[in-house]
């Protein structure tokens, strides 16, 4: 893990944003093809979620990878195995 992962400057910019990148594919639910890949924070902590960007149905939610960089903010030791300490 890199440590630009730990320490982050001030944003240089107004809005700070998500890049959404395009998916090939259809919606299941409105049939549009229009689907893009975006990181999310939910209840059930940081995913990667595909999402329609005409109805914003939800085509996948998975767990971020390492190279997703999400969240940017994440402990160190977030992928250790957890002691029986704690």
């Amino acid at each position: 893990m890199a440590v630009d992962r730990l320490l982050f400057p001030r944003p240089d910019t107004d809005r700070v944003y998500v890049v959404k990148t395009p998916v090939d594919g259809t919606c299941e639910a409105c049939g549009a093809t229009d689907l893009a890949r975006h990181p999310v924070a939910n209840y059930l902590g940081p995913r990667m979620v595909i999402k329609c960007q005409q109805c914003f149905h939800h085509a996948s939610v998975t767990r971020p990878e390492p190279e997703d960089n999400w969240p940017a903010w994440r402990s160190p030791a977030h992928d250790w195995p957890a002691s029986r300490v704690g």
